[in-house]
């Protein structure tokens, strides 16, 4: 019963979704009622929709909503999709930084507060790993006492996290803020890309964890903008202003 109401429902929920998003600012507020409900039921009762890519692309953009009700409950709607859906993790953060890279210039307020929830959907991210080891390991020990084998990997957290990160991407969209005119916007991207390292080497530990340690021989020590920044301080953002001038990036890293 409940997967034909979620099968029914999917279809009116993306519409919804869309709809509300390009009348962002003359919603009314009985509009902004309903559509704070429904974001409440994401992943709960209609899990579909934090399964799905167009949604993880289009709830970020409710998170500038001119409601303050529909702001919060759409970054709520991401952090439950990272706790709830682990192999959705990456997509939401794909999704938050697709959407801050088309945010224009003029707002840089805006930028550096989405920019901000990138992090901390990145620091829940790995706020989970810590969880799901933890669990895991009380188990192992409560197991052991009893005689029994040791647990199984959760059906819930599998090896995709690992090979779903893709830190290169999340590097690029630090590496673009960066050269922000605004001090705060660069500090927040430095401060992600010390997140994406963390989490990297986190998802590393827990695969470890999860695979032993000879899986991991065979892959090569990952190199981050962040290692790059500390090694060589100044020159990296000389070199790095000098590019910009000339042209050589160009972010389609994402697309």
């Amino acid at each position: 019963m409940q997967i034909l109401i979620q099968l029914s429902i999917f279809p009116f929920i993306s519409l919804f979704l869309t709809l509300v998003f390009s009348d962002n600012v003359t919603k009314d507020k009985s509009q902004g009622s309903l559509f704070r409900s429904v974001l409440k039921c994401i992943p709960y009762l209609i899990e579909e929709v934090g399964r799905n890519d167009k949604m993880t692309e289009i709830i970020p953009q409710h998170g500038i909503s001119i409601d303050p009700g529909v702001r919060e409950e759409a970054v709520q709607v991401l952090n439950r999709i990272v706790r709830c859906l682990p192999n959705r993790r990456f997509a939401v953060l794909k999704g938050m930084a697709n959407f801050i890279l088309k945010l224009p210039d003029e707002f840089p307020l805006l930028i550096q507060t989405s920019l901000g929830r990138l992090v901390e959907l990145m620091r829940l991210w790995r706020v989970c790993l810590s969880e799901e080891l933890l669990a895991k390991d009380m188990q192992n020990v409560k197991r052991s006492s009893l005689g029994g084998d040791a647990l199984q990997r959760s059906p819930f957290h599998r090896s995709r996290d690992v090979s779903e990160f893709r830190a290169s991407e999340m590097d690029a969209v630090g590496l673009v803020f960066l050269s922000s005119a605004d001090v705060q916007i660069r500090l927040t991207a430095l401060e992600l890309l010390r997140c994406v390292r963390a989490l990297k080497n986190e998802l590393r530990d827990y695969s470890a964890n999860e695979w032993g340690d000879s899986k991991l021989k065979l892959e090569p020590e990952p190199i981050f903008i962040i290692d790059i920044i500390e090694e060589n301080g100044v020159s990296f953002f000389i070199y790095f202003s000098v590019c910009l001038d000339l042209g050589f990036f160009e972010l389609d890293c994402l697309k």
